[in-house]
């Protein structure tokens, strides 16, 4: 429960970093892709050069999974026309992953360290490309049946890698 705790913390310290949530350009919503977070949508508040936010995921297939992410950037470097943003940012996120099959209840939780930078199309629309690395922090697998695959796939490091759509309501 940990995880959603600190979910439920990034969620509400973003609605109550400012009275003007609308109307200036301060909420971003996004949608991509990325290494832990799978399919994804996030919605961000935009404060100065900052962004904190939350993002959900999920991965068709087989196995019913999902992420749960509470991200927070820093942007900095250079200028844009099309925005007071800066381009390049950096990125820490907290990730939570569930993912179940039908031999396997998997859990994971990853910090994950990126670079990144916004390529802004319009005034509204941009995209969002960055990597780094995922530090594994918690990882349990619980086999559903005795007798199911003991195969797993784990790491204390992972690539942290991200491309994405942007807009600025």
């Amino acid at each position: 429960m940990k995880p959603f705790g600190f979910i439920l913390l990034i969620i509400t310290l973003s609605f109550i970093c400012g009275n003007q949530l609308f109307g200036q350009e301060k909420i971003n919503v996004s949608a991509g892709f990325g290494v832990p977070e799978f399919l994804n949508i996030a919605v961000r508040y935009q404060f100065k050069q900052n962004q904190i936010g939350v993002g959900f995921g999920t991965l068709p297939g087989q196995n019913r999974n999902f992420t749960i992410s509470g991200e927070y950037f820093y942007h900095f470097g250079g200028s844009s026309e099309l925005s007071i943003q800066r381009p390049w940012y950096g990125k820490i996120s907290f990730v939570y992953l569930r993912e179940e099959s039908d031999t396997k209840l998997a859990s994971d939780s990853f910090l994950s360290l990126r670079v990144g930078r916004n390529f802004n199309i319009s005034k509204k629309v941009g995209i969002m490309i960055d990597a780094g690395a995922a530090v594994t922090l918690f990882h349990e697998r619980t086999k559903k049946y005795p007798d199911a695959s003991n195969w797993d796939l784990h790491s204390p490091v992972w690539p942290g890698l991200g491309i994405g759509l942007f807009y600025r309501i």
